[in-house]
């Protein structure tokens, strides 16, 4: 038998084991990780976590509800199983907008669109709106028509009109694709679970006709030009421990470390839904919020090479001792950026 090295042998694991993992009790998903030994902090041991509402010593636990210590999957491949506590806030405190100078002129105080900057729409016909993030300027390979990419829950659909800063101001772009699941199988090469999906949210905007091309500035305000886009390899474990940075319109410029990859999970729902990148904010802080959803993710280096797009995040409880942190949902840029048909403009 073989211990697990990379992240395609966990996730081919843990699609072996699937009906097992998702019969635990009180289960909050899995992700794949490292194992935390108690004392001792993070290992570099690849392992499955198994998010649970409470950890309790097994001592106190009858036996055919014990957790074992390791999963054995496909062609003699095993890894360790480390269980977290977890589960959502009761509540979300409310994060207020950030009063920094960057984030207002993310919000329409500044005189160019750039990376990170507010784009809005209007809600219907009830005279209502919503608001998210432009992450980064693209062009369409089949076209070149420059536009930008954001969520498919900022953009909503094919014909949405969107507009800088808010609905009443300038027409910036127009909805032309837009993608909200994939099938597991045609995102991850070798794993395909029965009924699982991998929430991509990811849209791309034409850029307005009329909009004045000496208005953008596809740097990220804050963090400066983007260098090429970073691959995010399943055959290593290269990405977690990653330290990545975000702009975005609500609270500007935050930093994180990527701490889990193809977070599992169903959440009331009759499939299971992926999540490539989870990210915990550094030094307690939350990496992201509402209206953040759109921003660009990239390595926090000299480099700021874009690796993933954000989609969501909230208040969760990752870790005994950790209290209240913030887990931020990713997707992997260079297969968006495929799916997509586009590519980054960072000149």
């Amino acid at each position: 038998m073989s211990q697990a090295k990379s992240l395609l042998d966990l996730m081919q694991i843990r699609a072996h084991n699937r009906d097992y993992l998702e019969s635990i009790n009180g289960t909050l998903g899995t992700a794949l990780g490292y194992k935390k030994k108690s004392g001792f902090g993070v290992s570099n041991e690849p392992a499955i976590i198994v998010f649970v509402p409470r950890k309790i010593n097994p001592k106190w636990i009858p036996g055919t509800n014990l957790i074992p210590d390791r999963l054995e999957g496909p062609s003699g491949l095993w890894c360790p199983l480390d269980v977290v506590e977890g589960g959502k806030a009761e509540a979300e405190d409310p994060v207020p907008d950030s009063p920094s100078e960057l984030a207002e002129r993310l919000r329409g105080w500044d005189a160019q669109v750039w990376s990170g900057s507010q784009v809005a729409h209007w809600v219907g016909e009830e005279g209502s709106y919503s608001m998210g993030t432009l992450g980064a300027f693209a062009k369409r390979r089949s076209d070149d028509k420059l536009g930008f990419l954001t969520n498919k829950h900022v953009a909503i659909e094919a014909g949405q009109k969107l507009y800088h800063p808010v609905p009443w101001g300038t027409h910036l772009g127009t909805t032309t694709t837009v993608h909200e699941f994939v099938l597991d199988e045609n995102w991850y090469t070798g794993v395909d679970e029965e009924n699982s999906w991998v929430r991509v949210d990811c849209a791309f905007v034409e850029l307005e006709s009329s909009f004045d091309v000496n208005d953008i500035n596809p740097e990220m305000m804050g963090v400066g030009k983007l260098g090429s886009v970073k691959e995010i390899s399943l055959n290593d474990m290269s990405i977690l421990g990653q330290k990545v940075l975000r702009v975005g319109r609500t609270t500007g410029l935050r930093y994180g470390t990527v701490v889990g990859f193809g977070y599992e999970h169903r959440d009331g729902a009759d499939f299971s839904v992926y999540s490539d990148l989870l990210i915990l904010g550094d030094d307690g802080i939350p990496f992201s919020t509402h209206g953040d959803s759109g921003s660009l993710i990239v390595t926090h280096d000299n480099k700021h090479q874009p690796i993933g797009l954000l989609w969501g995040g909230w208040q969760e409880k990752l870790r005994t001792g950790s209290a209240q942190e913030n887990w931020t949902y990713g997707i992997s840029l260079s297969r968006v950026l495929n799916l997509l048909n586009i590519d980054l403009v960072t000149e």
